[in-house]
């Protein structure tokens, strides 16, 4: 097996390992375990577990807009599939997200995380300029759409409760409709 296929393995395993067990609750021992290595063989991976966390904070950034944004880019001529496939992703994903925003929020994990942040929303502008594009509309009206479904979604995977982001999603689905029809004028 390829280094970086093994790599995108031990990421994939970590994380899950992760998601399963809480992060703080995950040792060291726990991730070595997982990945089937001796008590510190995670270390021939990552200098530590903080090292180990951010990877796997990444990986499941991936993880999130593959299983979320990219399928949801097929939807977009039919906003009302768009957004009720969105939520039943999102129902899948709630644990990764909960595991990504729990990193996110944590002080020392704030600086190693910037540069994953600025990647993350430098492809979140590529995904409204294909919205755009797909669309016929002008970036700058829909972009503000893109990133407010990206938030509300978030937001109902970190929270749960559908009850208070159903109005946001009515106006985004409305705002979609909207340039949709814009565009095929």
């Amino acid at each position: 097996m390829e280094n970086n296929e093994r790599r995108k393995e031990i990421l994939n395993t970590c994380l899950d390992t992760f998601i399963s067990k809480g992060l703080s609750e995950t040792t060291v021992r726990d991730l070595s375990t997982a990945l089937k290595l001796q008590s510190g063989g995670i270390y021939y991976w990552f200098k530590d577990k903080d090292e180990a966390v951010v990877a796997c904070a990444e990986e499941a950034a991936l993880r999130l807009e593959n299983s979320l944004i990219f399928p949801a880019l097929d939807d977009i001529r039919d906003p009302d599939r768009l957004m009720k496939q969105l939520k039943i992703r999102a129902d899948k994903m709630r644990p990764t997200m909960k595991f990504f925003a729990s990193v996110c929020a944590l002080a020392k994990y704030e600086e190693r995380m910037q540069p994953v942040l600025d990647r993350l929303a430098e492809r979140y502008e590529r995904y409204a300029q294909r919205f755009s594009e797909e669309s016929r509309c002008d970036f700058n009206e829909v972009a503000p759409y893109v990133y407010f479904a990206i938030t509300t979604i978030t937001d109902y995977m970190i929270f749960g409760e559908a009850k208070y982001i159903f109005p946001q999603i009515e106006l985004i689905k409305t705002a979609l409709k909207g340039f949709l029809r814009e565009g095929t004028e």
